[in-house]
């Protein structure tokens, strides 16, 4: 996964950053208002949410695995005159330690958790990060039925550097309940010529809502809120994300 996100992330401002159709970086921001303290964000990339937080005043520190979106992420913050506080680092195995008042895990990072022992590493890990009553904040996409498909299909076309970039993509469901996707990009010039093509592949675990509060419950966390949709939906019918604010005891 890593590699991946190396691979495309002079892409992601133009790809999966403009998928999220509701506003979680607000969601987010409110929450740590809730919570006070410092505030630890994973799977931060390039900063989609970080550097908002950041602008809005809030003491955070990023990690992530992919040095690209790192680099990235560096980038942008020094557009913004801002030096940000960052880690390239893999979540299941944190090195902090009752550093935190507030740690997120956005945009369904969970599902990349692909085994039990995966999720136990990841939460355990918070654990050790968050102060005493220190609160996470985990959210996961609401699973839902698809069609596999044999050969890539269409996702979406949109402007990128002066000409298109175009995605497709194919999903796959694998026998031990991961899915596979792979997915296709393209840039293309104005005159309709591919100048880049770039080929990437992941395995993640759909987590339902009642999977990943028994997880997180398993481990010892207490659940003290839950919001569908970042608070814009009442009922889980519909609902795209799900979301849990658990505590330390």
């Amino acid at each position: 996964m890593t590699d991946n996100y190396d691979r495309i992330a002079r892409f992601y401002d133009t790809d999966m950053a403009l998928n999220m159709a509701f506003d979680d970086v607000g969601f987010y921001a409110a929450r740590c208002a809730e919570a006070g303290g410092p505030v630890l964000e994973l799977g931060c990339g390039n900063g989609r949410i970080l550097l908002p937080l950041l602008d809005r005043g809030f003491d955070v520190t990023g990690v992530d695995a992919s040095a690209g979106m790192l680099d990235a992420l560096r980038r942008k913050a020094a557009d913004r005159g801002l030096v940000p506080r960052i880690a390239r680092m893999d979540v299941r195995a944190l090195g902090f330690a009752f550093a935190f008042g507030i740690v997120l895990c956005p945009y369904s990072l969970v599902t990349y958790q692909v085994t039990e022992h995966d999720i136990v590493r990841l939460f355990d890990g918070v654990q050790r990060a968050l102060r005493a009553g220190g609160r996470f904040v985990i959210d996961a996409f609401v699973p839902r039925p698809f069609a596999a498909t044999v050969e890539f299909s269409p996702d979406y076309r949109r402007r990128y550097d002066g000409g298109t970039l175009v995605r497709s993509k194919r999903v796959t469901p694998l026998p031990d309940g991961c899915n596979r996707i792979e997915r296709r990009y393209e840039v293309v010039t104005a005159a309709g010529r591919t100048i880049d093509c770039v080929e990437v592949s992941e395995d993640i675990r759909p987590v339902s809502p009642e999977r990943l509060v028994a997880a997180l419950e398993g481990r010892g966390f207490r659940i003290v809120e839950s919001w569908w949709d970042y608070g814009t939906r009442a009922m889980a019918s519909g609902a795209q994300f799900f979301t849990a604010v658990a505590q330390v005891p």
